[in-house]
């Protein structure tokens, strides 16, 4: 290894941009000399597998075929990888650096994925004529969109699941339904995951055209959770592990075996000396395996998290059992392949991977620098490696003299880390400019707060770790201050949630803090709001009240107008059931700093300030560790979701010549637009723009509304579950008679419902799913104002509203009124991006509109809004907007009443979604109730 020399930051910078320039040159170079008989190219890759889980590092588990290569090929002893599954997938394939194109954590079921605008290095292989597969796990993805498949990415087949992890066994994902796939098609087969993907290698291996070489990559997805493998592989380690660990070496021991079996299948077609066979991990161990003797794990770019073993054999090209302290990461990993194979790289983008091909068969080191990431940054450059973390705090390793990082340097030799800091700041900024504009991925602390200019960044900076939560406001059970014991942790100040001591002494364990957000730019709407949080062993709250939240307000902060909130403890349990090891980690809880974040568009362009809290409820911890650390809250502005469409103004709808019109009662007209004037027996998506509703001017609110599809994942009517999308063009149909207009609705929503909140448990009785239903509503023609209307209290305790339906929106789908499950309880924290979910009866509903960002109630205030919907009384409901930028709320001349109903000349009485904690939707009934749709109104 060659010391440490410190190069200018002019000449770092030349450094990284050359890196594609030498790689380019590397690939010309090897076209020339390419050999006439290019080899097959076999890639295994574990999933989660840490450095001491092999055997030739001392594992547990038996890896006798795993070790085999070891023997057989060249050990890399400085291999790195990404702390997390998706950045270290993405960064293979790419042979660039993830959070260039927005991906620096796992991706998620609502994320967009891999950008289609990066080309995948596959392609290459493919296009000089190499068979080319994908086995096993994807994860950059769900693969649903046009162009996103790894069928259309470079891989002429795929076979495996698109998610993070499936069941063992039933390969079914997060939400229950099944993800096991062959080349976009869902398949049922029988069998542990690792044995199936297994024999599909091998079966592709020997059914390859043998007139052309081959590029496989095999993706277990073992030792991932969760953690099954087959009773006789657990029995055989049973006798001297225990139970947990067991599990784990059989997990292990089971991907061995489904190696070797591959190992032979290329002896049996004599193709072992023609292709070069890699083996690595896409990341560092969780709490189940071990990265002995590295200290850290999957998450943290500590060295237990990236540094991961690697095997390459390439019989005759390099040296049988030889080792290697190259520098050298999983970006290099195709660039290097490439040019083993001769296949040259299309100058598409500058890659920040390299080929080391030249090195490892003249067994020579170069001298280089690397930069790995998710939330926290680690720049390596030879010996020394400094860890910038998401708050700004380094750390300085001498990795020659201190593999385990048990010795900060940085006060000791801070001339070094100045200019590793120096150098890793390039880099981001870098990669900062290079993000492209339409990118929702999760960024970094680092680029995001590069971007963020709209905005005064609360998060910690260069100010020390926890600083600036000194400022918020806290209220209820929670304090500042010093996190853990000084004396044997490092974790700086921050926020305290305390679920196990009432400190305000008013019996109740719950607390909030906050911290204010000016909003410098109105036209700035869509934010990421993260919290770097740790939950302590004993930390527990009841019905998953650990939130964030955020308040929007107008008048520069003094008029509140809505919030969002969205509850994280579901992923505390699920990172405590993944990472927790209850044999030796009973200190520190989950013991390592995890972001939790939510995404959200601020409802209306006149927010100008916002409120970022993050607090619990419901608390029910014990003992001493009951706390919820909190060390940084951060504000940044995200780009605009690709799938985002901004509502058009209903003004724009041509105005129809009113005599021409046919009266169908009420409000409501046909225009046969020059046709026969006789009305149709009934409204679908093939006339819904004949339909007119004479509101301050006509507009057809059916049009573009009454059709919608029954996604895979959802039951059908007959409670079924649906595999593939289905179209539902008579999603919804109205007819009318003398007194009602009646709505026929399946209640699919046709639009959007992103992720619900209840993705991966259940709560209340509510599922993550639809059903399809068949539901029919009455709406009165000729609204009748009721004597005696009661207008709903804070709580509803009066009853005012009913907590079932109590009207439908204009696409079919029906609302509530602001509460779940019991009336203390506000929806706003389950809800959707469509400010909906699924009720006990798995029935769609929205509950208000503030929220929303992708219904049709969307609006960006340029007149009065649209009609979307009519509560069960018949009274119309319109969305939040009396006039252009003027909130129906704020309306001075035409107050609404506590119902949150008006009358105008034009519209007569309606009711107007508005902002607020209460009411949300409408206050109560203003009419009487239609009791042909079972609604009876409740007398207090």
């Amino acid at each position: 290894m060659k010391p440490f020399s410190l190069i200018g930051s002019s000449a770092l910078l030349v450094a990284f941009v050359a890196m594609a320039g030498q790689a380019n040159a590397n690939q010309k170079k090897a076209i020339e000399g390419r050999s006439s008989i290019q080899p097959n190219i076999v890639v295994l890759l574990a999933d989660d597998l840490g450095w001491g889980d092999v055997g030739f590092h001392g594992g547990s588990a038996e890896t006798p075929n795993i070790d085999r290569l070891a023997a057989e090929g060249v050990t890399l002893n400085r291999f790195y990888a990404y702390p997390a599954c998706s950045p270290a997938r993405a960064a293979m394939l790419t042979g660039r650096f993830p959070h260039r194109y927005g991906i620096s954590g796992p991706v998620r079921g609502r994320d967009e994925g891999l950008p289609t605008t990066e080309r995948l290095l596959p392609k290459d292989f493919q296009q000089a004529g190499y068979q080319t597969s994908l086995i096993g796990k994807w994860h950059l993805g769900n693969a649903s969109q046009a162009g996103t498949h790894p069928t259309q990415r470079g891989f002429d087949h795929f076979y495996g699941f698109t998610d993070a992890f499936v069941d063992y066994f039933q390969h079914t994902a997060a939400r229950g339904q099944v993800d096991w796939q062959r080349n976009g098609k869902t398949v049922h087969e029988p069998g542990y995951s690792t044995d199936l993907l297994t024999a599909e290698a091998v079966q592709q291996i020997n059914a390859r055209d043998k007139r052309k070489p081959f590029l496989m990559f095999v993706s277990f997805n073992a030792p991932h959770s969760p953690f099954q493998a087959p009773e006789s592989l657990i029995a055989k380690y049973s006798h001297r592990l225990n139970q947990r660990e067991a599990t784990y070496a059989a997990m292990v021991d089971s991907m061995d075996q489904g190696i070797g079996r591959i190992l032979s299948a290329l002896d049996k077609q004599q193709l072992r000396n023609n292709t070069i066979v890699v083996f690595t991990s896409d990341n560092g161990a969780a709490r189940n395996g071990t990265n002995a003797p590295f200290r850290g794990q999957k998450r943290q770019v500590l060295e237990g998290g990236i540094h991961v073993p690697f095997v390459v054999r390439a019989p005759g090209k390099l040296n049988a059992g030889s080792k290697s302290n190259q520098l050298a990461a999983i970006h290099d990993l195709l660039p290097t392949l490439a040019e083993a194979a001769g296949v040259r790289i299309v100058d598409q983008k500058p890659l920040d991977g390299i080929s080391l091909w030249g090195n490892l068969k003249a067994e020579t080191d170069q001298s280089r620098t690397l930069v790995i990431a998710e939330e926290d940054f680690a720049i390596i450059r030879d010996d020394w490696k400094l860890i910038q973390s998401a708050s700004g705090e380094t750390e300085l390793y001498n990795l020659r003299n201190d593999a385990t990082e048990s010795n900060n340097q940085s006060s000791q030799q801070p001339a070094i880390a100045a200019k590793l800091k120096s150098q890793l700041s390039q880099f981001q900024n870098q990669v900062a400019r290079d993000l492209p504009a339409n990118t929702g991925f999760v960024q970094t602390a680092a680029v995001a707060n590069a971007q963020a200019t709209a905005l005064t960044s609360t998060s910690a900076g260069d100010q020390q770790e926890g600083e600036s939560l000194a400022t918020a406001t806290l209220r209820g059970d929670v304090t500042y201050g010093v996190l853990g014991d000084r004396r044997v942790e490092s974790n700086g100040f921050g926020i305290r949630l305390l679920s196990a001591k009432d400190t305000d002494g008013n019996g109740q364990f719950a607390g909030e803090a906050t911290l204010p957000q000016a909003v410098a730019n109105p036209e700035q709407r869509w934010y990421r709001y993260t919290i770097s949080g740790m939950a302590q062993d004993d930390f527990q709250v009841d019905a998953d009240e650990l939130y964030l939240k955020v308040e929007f307000f107008q008048k520069s902060g003094t008029d509140s107008l809505d919030l969002i909130k969205t509850r994280i403890y579901p992923q505390v349990l699920r990172e405590r059931t993944d990472l927790k090891d209850e044999a030796t980690n009973r200190s520190l809880g989950n013991g390592t700093w995890r972001t939790y974040s939510m995404d959200f568009r601020t409802p209306f362009a006149q927010v100008d300030q916002l409120k970022l809290s993050v607090g619990f409820a419901n608390g029910k911890g014990s003992g001493s560790r009951s706390e919820f650390w909190v060390r940084s809250m951060s504000i940044a502005p995200i780009p605009v979701p690709a799938n985002y469409q901004p509502p058009s103004s209903p003004s724009g709808f041509p105005q129809p010549n009113p005599k021409s019109l046919v009266s169908l009662g009420g409000r409501w007209y046909y225009n046969p637009q020059g046709g026969d004037r006789t009305p149709p027996k009934m409204f679908d998506h093939t006339n819904a723009e004949q339909l007119l509703y004479k509101s301050g001017r006509f507009e057809a609110p059916f049009a573009g509304n009454m059709s919608s599809w029954l996604r895979a994942g959802y039951l059908d009517l007959a409670g079924k579950p649906v595999e593939e999308d289905q179209e539902r063009p008579q999603s919804l149909i109205v007819t009318f008679t003398d007194k009602h207009l009646v709505m026929r609705s399946r209640n699919l929503p046709n639009h959007p419902t992103a992720t619900f909140p209840d993705r991966w448990r259940l709560l209340d009785g509510n599922p993550s799913y639809i059903q399809e239903q068949a539901n029919t509503w009455y709406i009165p023609l000729e609204p009748r104002p009721a004597t005696g209307a009661i207008a709903m209290n804070a709580n509803n305790s009066n009853e005012a509203l009913p907590m079932g339906a109590i009207g439908v929106a204009t696409n079919g789908v029906i609302f509530f009124n602001p509460f779940d499950h019991i009336n203390e309880t506000d929806a706003v924290w389950r809800l959707d991006r469509c400010c909906g979910h699924p009720s006990p009866r798995n029935q769609y509903h929205y509950h208000k509109y503030p929220v929303c960002v992708k219904t049709p109630w969307s609006d960006e205030g340029e007149d009065h809004s649209s009609l979307i919907g009519f509560a069960f009384d018949g009274f119309p409901v319109y969305g939040p907007y009396e006039a252009k930028g003027l909130l129906a709320k704020d309306d001075t001349q035409n107050r609404l009443n506590d119902f949150n109903l008006h009358t105008d000349d034009q519209r007569g009485p309606h009711y107007h979604v508005t902002p607020g904690q209460f009411p949300h939707i409408i206050g109560g009934y203003w009419g009487e109730v239609e009791p042909l749709n079972g609604r009876r109104r409740s007398r207090p």
